[in-house]
């Protein structure tokens, strides 16, 4: 059964997550230009870097190495999109431990969409390497952008079109923006997948409206604080991950 959230709990997904975390101290914490990274001695965690708002203030990032697990994933709740990414971040090197999915076979999360897809009404929300294939496989395709380029919708538009879509893959990112809860909400009708290197990689997940998880865990730990040190994305840490799909039992 979906667990249903009103606006006054709009975290409690995030509380859930943030209670899944432990002591374990981060080795490294990277506030990259594109990703965000934390690194503990058993999982790495990624997560999207925002771009900064218009906000007064300073993030305090400072002496961050070190500190639990559970006290980096508190960022998560934050406004600051630096601190969310961070916290996210945190949320994921929790979640995505390497180990836990050493026996797991690699899958990206795009076949299963593709599947899923077939003949069906289908949204995308943001922009993914492999949307032009996604429509065609599917019956009709929205993408809800927040800068559409030609043929996308804006997101206002997911208020009105989401509870109509069959099938619904969301960017993690999603998360570290905030805007995930209410996407679940709106795609309570629909097949959701979250998908991409923020995603945790948490079967509490199940528990809000998402049916499939699609995220990496750490290949080569030392060459993806590289890449993400030096402002590099997907294309470049590729090599140095490797993609997990879970799926709702």
């Amino acid at each position: 059964m979906r667990r249903r959230t009103s606006p006054l709990e709009y975290d409690a997904l995030y509380r859930d997550l943030i209670a899944q975390c432990d002591d374990e101290p981060a080795q490294d914490v990277i506030a990259g230009q594109i990703w965000s990274l934390v690194q503990t001695e058993h999982a790495t965690g990624l997560s999207m870097s925002l771009r900064p708002t218009t906000m007064n203030g300073h993030s305090p990032f400072f002496h961050l190495r070190g500190k639990p697990l559970v006290e980096l994933a508190e960022f998560s709740l934050s406004w600051n999109p630096r601190e969310a990414a961070i916290g996210m971040a945190a949320i994921c090197a929790a979640c995505n431990i390497t180990s836990r999915f050493a026996g797991a076979e690699e899958a990206n999360g795009r076949d299963l969409l593709l599947g899923k897809a077939a003949g069906k009404k289908v949204g995308l929300i943001g922009h993914f390497p492999w949307t032009d294939e996604i429509r065609s496989a599917s019956g009709s395709l929205t993408v809800f952008e927040q800068r559409p380029q030609e043929g996308d919708l804006p997101q206002q538009a997911e208020e009105y079109l989401l509870p109509h879509l069959d099938v619904v893959a969301i960017t993690g990112s999603a998360l570290t923006n905030k805007s995930l809860p209410r996407l679940l909400e709106l795609a309570c009708n629909a097949w959701v997948i979250l998908i991409g290197p923020s995603t945790p990689l948490s079967v509490l997940m199940f528990d809000y409206g998402v049916d499939a998880l699609s995220g990496c865990i750490a290949r080569d730990p030392e060459e993806l604080a590289e890449v993400v040190r030096e402002g590099g994305g997907v294309r470049e840490f590729r090599n140095a991950v490797r993609f997990v799909t879970l799926q709702k039992p």
